[in-house]
C-alpha cells in the first residue's frame, strides 16, 4: 500500500466510532432512511450530473443507442437519474448497487416511474462489482467517505467501464471533508472523543494518482445548502439514547454552520 492510501486509511480509521460507545449504542449509527433518499423528479444542475451527462451522450452516439449507467452506492438514485435528464435521455439503463434493500426498493420505484429500464445489485461495492456488470458510465456520490480501503474501491470502478471507443467514464461526487465532520464538537461534548483530522477529496485524489497513475479532472463548487438534520437523527449518530434528544438540540445550536463545498472528480480508465 501506497503513502496515499495509508494516509487514507489512517485518517478514516480515526473517525470509526470508538467500540466502547457503539458497544452502548441504543440504534444503529450506521442505517441511512430510504425516505431521505428519494430523488426529486426535476435532478439538480450540477456538475456531477453534467459530466455524467456528457459521457452518456458520447457513448449513445457512438453505440447509435443509449448509454448504461451504473449508479454504485445509489440510495434512491439521484445519480443515476441526474445522467438521464433532461429528455431527450442519452440513458437506454441504469443499475443500482446498495447494501441496503430498501434504498434499491426506492431505486426502481424511480426508474419505474421514468420508464427507464433498470436493475439492481444488493451488495457492497468492491464485493459486488462482479454482478454489477460493465457500463458506459459509473457514477458514486457520497460514498468515498464511507470507504476504509481505498484503492480496490477506486479500481473497482474504474473496472466497470465499458471502453467503447475509449468513451466511458467515472465521475465521483464527494465533499471536500467528511461528511459528518461538522458533529466533531459534538463528540467531544457528549462522549469527550476528540475526533482527528477528516481524509479530504486531495487525499483521494492521491489516492488515485499513485495506484491507478489516473489523474482526474477536479471540480469544485459550491452545491445548494442543506437543511441541518434534525436532533433526533444526531442523536442516533451520535450513538446516544433518545432521552438526550433535547440536550442534543440545545448543542446543535451552537454549531457554525455546515460547509457546502462539493468536489466532482471524473476520469476515464
Amino acid at each position: 500500500m501506497g503513502d496515499a492510501a495509508e494516509r487514507w486509511r489512517e485518517r478514516q480509521t480515526g473517525r470509526g466510532i470508538p467500540d466502547h460507545v457503539l458497544r452502548h449504542a441504543p440504534a444503529d449509527p450506521w442505517t441511512h432512511d430510504p425516505a431521505d433518499f428519494t430523488p426529486p423528479a426535476e435532478p439538480a444542475d450540477t456538475p456531477s450530473h453534467r459530466a455524467a451527462r456528457a459521457i452518456a451522450e458520447r457513448a449513445a452516439a457512438w453505440t447509435c443507442a443509449g448509454a448504461s449507467v451504473l449508479d454504485v452506492g445509489c440510495g434512491g438514485g439521484d445519480a443515476a437519474f441526474g445522467a438521464a435528464w433532461p429528455e431527450p435521455s442519452p440513458v437506454a439503463r441504469v443499475v443500482g448497487v446498495d447494501r441496503q434493500a430498501d434504498m434499491l426498493a426506492v431505486f426502481a420505484a424511480a426508474a419505474r416511474a421514468r420508464d427507464l429500464p433498470h436493475g439492481t445489485v444488493h451488495g457492497s461495492w468492491p464485493d459486488a462489482a462482479g454482478d454489477a456488470g460493465r457500463h458506459d458510465v459509473v457514477v458514486c456520490h457520497h460514498v468515498l467517505h464511507n470507504v476504509v480501503d481505498l484503492p480496490p474501491f477506486l479500481a473497482a470502478l474504474t473496472g466497470a467501464v465499458r471502453t467503447r471507443g475509449g468513451i466511458g467514464g467515472v465521475v465521483v461526487e464527494m465533499l471536500t471533508e467528511h461528511p459528518l465532520a461538522w458533529l466533531d464538537p459534538l463528540w467531544e461534548r457528549f462522549h469527550d472523543v476528540v475526533r482527528p483530522p477528516s481524509a479530504t477529496h486531495d487525499d483521494a485524489v492521491a489516492v488515485l494518482r499513485e495506484e491507478q497513475g489516473v489523474d482526474p479532472e477536479v471540480l469544485t463548487w459550491t452545491r445548494a445548502a442543506r437543511l441541518p438534520h434534525d436532533a433526533a437523527w444526531v442523536t442516533r449518530r451520535l450513538c446516544l439514547p433518545a432521552d438526550r434528544v433535547e440536550a442534543v438540540a440545545a448543542a446543535l445550536v451552537d454549531l457554525p454552520p455546515r460547509r457546502t463545498d462539493a468536489v466532482t472528480l471524473t476520469w476515464s480508465p
